[in-house]
C-alpha cells in the first residue's frame, strides 16, 4: 500500500525541522539545514512490495525489476524459500542467498511468507564444467551463494554465484529462466589461471550490464589465501564484451580492466549512454592513503576500437564526486558511500550514504543524490531514519530499494482501522467498550511495528 503525500503524519509533532548547525560531510557548499519530515520517512508514496512477517527476519536485497516491469527479482536468505525443503541440518549452505522472482505488484495483505504472495525460487540445472586442468565435473549449483542479481533480458538472469567445486570462488553467471525451476546456467568469464592444475583464487563480483546490452562491468579482486591482506591483490573495475561472454565455457571470454587496483572498489553502474561507470571506492582511489570510508567516482569507458590487442587506458578520466571529511561524533570506520546508479537522463547520481543528514545527528543510511559531474554537493534524497540499501532508478524515475523501515505510517493506519471494525463485528467482543475494542486493534498494529529494523523488505518510492 501507499504512504501518501499529506496525508497521515506519524506524530503531530513532526513538520518542520530546522537548525543552525553544519553538515560537516563536505568540503562543497553547505547544503539546506531545513529538512521536511512526514511521518517515519520523507514526504512522498512508499510501496511496500514484499509484505510478509516471518519471525526469522529474514533479508530481502538487491532488488531489480525486469525489463517489462512485470516482476522484481532479489535475493533472500536460503530459508526464505529453501531449494530443498527437506532439509533441516545446519550446513554451511543454508547460509548462502537464493534469487526470488516476485510479482510487481501493490496493495499486498500481511502474509506469512513469499510463496504465499507469488515468490518463486530461481533454482538452477546442474551442469559440466571444465575446471583446475582436470576433466569436466557436474556441478550442482542449486545451493550455492548467489549475489547482485540482474536483468539480461526478460528471460535470462546475470549474477555472481560462489561454487564449492571452483574452490570457493564467484564466477559471472547468465542463466536462462524461461522456466524457473529449472535454469540453465553458463559461465560468462573464467580466469586463464583456472584451467591449470593451480589455479589462483579470484573474485568476479557485482556484475552490472551496459544498456546497450554489448559490455558487463564488475569487480575483479585475487588472492592466493583467502582472507589475507598479505597474499590478496587490490580490486579493480573490468568489463566482459559480451558477444565473447561465455565462449569456451567462458576461458575465451574477452575481458579486460579499465581500472587500477585500489583497496576498496565496489558497486559499479552504468551511465545511460554507456559512455562512463561510477563506482564506490575506497579513499587510496583519491590519492588520500588507504584510510576508513568510501567515495563516489566515475571513469570514463569509450569502446570505440577495443580489442584484446588494444585496450583502453586504465582511469581513464577519473573523477571524484563526494568529499566526506569526518567530524566530532561522526564513525570510527568512516562515513561510506556507496550503491551509487544513474538517474535515468544520466543528469544525476542516487546512492547510500552513511553520512550525517541535515538537523539529525545519528548516521542511519540513507539515500542521497549529486549531479553525475558533481558540480554540487550531496543533497538528501529520501530520509528514512533507517538503514536503506541497493537503490535502483526505474523508468518513470521511482526509486526501489531494500530497508528494514518495517510497514509505512499508512498502512498501519489501515490495518489498525481494519482490525479494529473486524473485533467490532466479532459476535465473541459483545460487551467491549469503545476503548478495549481500540486496545484489541492496536495489538495487531503493534506485533508489525516490531518487523522495523527486523527484516528487510522491498519498497518503491516516489518523491
Amino acid at each position: 500500500m501507499k504512504w501518501t503525500r499529506n496525508r497521515f503524519l506519524l506524530l503531530p509533532y513532526v513538520v518542520l525541522l530546522t537548525v543552525l548547525t553544519v553538515v560537516g560531510c563536505s568540503s562543497k557548499q553547505e547544503p539546506s539545514e531545513t529538512l521536511v519530515v512526514c511521518g517515519n520517512h520523507s514526504c512522498g508514496d512508499l510501496v511496500m512490495v514484499t509484505t510478509d512477517t516471518s519471525s526469522d527476519g529474514f533479508h530481502y536485497l538487491n532488488p531489480s525489476m525486469s525489463p517489462d516491469q512485470s516482476r522484481i527479482l532479489f535475493t533472500a536468505d536460503w530459508w526464505a524459500i529453501p531449494s530443498d525443503p527437506r532439509f533441516s541440518g545446519d550446513a554451511d549452505f543454508v547460509n548462502n542467498r537464493q534469487m526470488i522472482l516476485f510479482p510487481n505488484q501493490e496493495g499486498v495483505e500481511p502474509t506469512l511468507d513469499l510463496s504465499s504472495q507469488g515468490g518463486i525460487l530461481v533454482e538452477l540445472f546442474p551442469r559440466s564444467m571444465p575446471f583446475a586442468g582436470g576433466e569436466p565435473f557436474l556441478q550442482y549449483m542449486v545451493d550455492d551463494d548467489k549475489t547482485s542479481p540482474s536483468w539480461a533480458d526478460d528471460s535470462h538472469l546475470i549474477f555472481s554465484m560462489r561454487s564449492i567445486e571452483l574452490g570457493n570462488q564467484y564466477r559471472l553467471c547468465r542463466a536462462d529462466i524461461s522456466n524457473p525451476s529449472l535454469a540453465r546456467v553458463e559461465y560468462l568469464f573464467m580466469e586463464p589461471a583456472d584451467a591449470t592444475a593451480q589455479p589462483r583464487l579470484t573474485q568476479h563480483m557485482e556484475g552490472t550490464l551496459s544498456a546497450d546490452g554489448d559490455w558487463l562491468a564488475f569487480t575483479r579482486s585475487s588472492c592466493v589465501i583467502p582472507d589475507s591482506f598479505e597474499t590478496c591483490t587490490g580490486t579493480s573495475l573490468w568489463v566482459i564484451k559480451m558477444d565473447t561472454a561465455g565462449d569456451n565455457d567462458g576461458y575465451d571470454a574477452v575481458a579486460f580492466p579499465i581500472t587500477s587496483e585500489y583497496s576498496r572498489l565496489e558497486t559499479p553502474s552504468w551511465a545511460p549512454d554507456g559512455s562512463k561507470l561510477v563506482f564506490s571506492g575506497g579513499l587510496d582511489v583519491a590519492g588520500a592513503g588507504t584510510g576508513a570510508g568510501t567515495e563516489i567516482f566515475t571513469v570514463d569507458f569509450d569502446s570505440t576500437g577495443v580489442t584484446a590487442a588494444n585496450l583502453p587506458a586504465l582511469d581513464s578520466n577519473l573523477n571524484r564526486l563526494t568529499f566526506t571529511s569526518r567530524t566530532e561524533g561522526d564513525p570510527i570506520s568512516g562515513i561510506l558511500n556507496r550503491g551509487p546508479v544513474f538517474s535515468n537522463n544520466g543528469a544525476s547520481i542516487y546512492f547510500v550514504s552513511t553520512r550525517r543528514a541535515p538537523a539529525i545527528t545519528l548516521h542511519d543510511r540513507n539515500i542521497w543524490s549529486i549531479p553525475s559531474d558533481g558540480t554540487l554537493d550531496p543533497a538528501l534524497y529520501y530520509f528514512t531514519r533507517s538503514d536503506d540499501v541497493d537503490p535502483r532508478v526505474l523508468p518513470d524515475g521511482r526509486v526501489m530499494m531494500s530497508s528494514s523501515l518495517g510497514f509505512p505510517t499508512e498502512m498501519l493506519n489501515r490495518l489498525e482501522e481494519e482490525a479494529y471494525q473486524a473485533a467490532v463485528d466479532n459476535p465473541e467482543n459483545e460487551g467491549l467498550d469503545e476503548v478495549q475494542l481500540r486496545a484489541l486493534a492496536n495489538d495487531e498494529r503493534r506485533q508489525l511495528e516490531f518487523f522495523e529494523g527486523v527484516m528487510s523488505h522491498v519498497y518503491i518510492y516516489r518523491p
